[in-house]
């Protein structure tokens, strides 16, 4: 269980708290504008059992069509999307208070300065943005809930959720196999 920062291209920077079931993020020079040329990347992991799940507090990125110029993107194993903009925004995609939830056990953040923060020759101080992370239990139980690599309890009879994992039981008359998922009715003499 770990946040692991991943270092490529332009130089990065992370200021925030890690923590295995909790932390944020925030863009390098937060609370400051953040640069321009630059690209940083998170890589968030909480234990197995569990889901990540991500919110913005604060978000201001340059807003264009298709969040062209800035943004961060969100990802687990799929694209969960690209954002950019500010409050009121009417270009980009503004996340608002959605939350992201993972999966798995972990979520992957991608942000993106272009060469400038210009808008007809007027430099804006983007502020960049303020995420905060936690690790919520999974019910592996739930049939909706994908588990990691989409594997989902192939309990028998019955599943019984439990903060971080989950075990499964028979109905009376059977017994629970060494597989620890199948049951077997039990043998009368």
């Amino acid at each position: 269980t770990r946040l692991l920062l991943v270092l490529k291209e332009p130089a990065l920077q992370l200021l925030g708290t890690c923590s295995p079931l909790f932390g944020e993020i925030r863009s390098p020079s937060y609370p400051k504008p953040y640069p321009n040329d630059n690209i940083s990347r998170w890589d968030i992991q909480v234990p197995k059992g569990y889901v990540v799940k991500l919110t913005f507090k604060y978000f201001d990125l340059e807003p264009s069509e298709s969040c062209f110029y800035d943004y961060v993107k969100v990802s687990d194993k799929k694209d969960l999307g690209r954002y950019c903009g500010r409050l009121g925004s009417t270009t980009g995609n503004y996340p608002g208070r959605k939350e992201f939830v993972s999966k798995g056990n972990k979520i992957h953040l991608e942000f993106h300065s272009d060469f400038s923060n210009e808008d007809n020759g007027t430099v804006i101080p983007y502020r960049g943005f303020l995420a905060y992370y936690r690790a919520v239990d999974l019910d592996e139980c739930e049939p909706d809930n994908a588990a990691e690599n989409d594997e989902r309890p192939q309990c028998q009879h019955f599943c019984h959720n439990y903060v971080g994992g989950y075990f499964c039981s028979c109905r009376i008359g059977y017994q629970l196999q060494s597989d620890h998922h199948s049951c077997k009715g039990k043998e009368k003499f």
